[in-house]
């Protein structure tokens, strides 16, 4: 069982980003390949994703990095990444 300590995973942070862009753009659902653009994604939208992000994984990511991300799951592989980062 994780620590609270311990990192995310990719898996879990694909969940967070589904979740909150879902909940974002009241959708009822998001795939891991759907592109957030295509989606309906802007900057006012990407902000507040960011914020519940930022609460929900303690990790502070760029804004330009919504719009830098293939999909959802290469925005997720990416906020692992900066997770990673911040660790070490």
């Amino acid at each position: 069982m994780p620590t609270p300590t311990s990192a995310p995973t990719v898996a879990s942070i694909e969940t967070a980003v589904r979740s909150v862009t879902a909940e974002a753009l009241n959708l009822p659902d998001v795939a891991p390949e759907d592109n957030l653009l295509e989606l309906g994604v802007d900057s006012l939208v990407a902000t507040w994703i960011l914020a519940e992000l930022r609460t929900r994984l303690l990790v502070e990511i760029p804004l330009i990095d919504v719009f830098e991300s293939v999909n959802v799951r290469a925005f997720a592989e990416h906020i692992s990444d900066l997770i990673a980062e911040v660790e070490h």
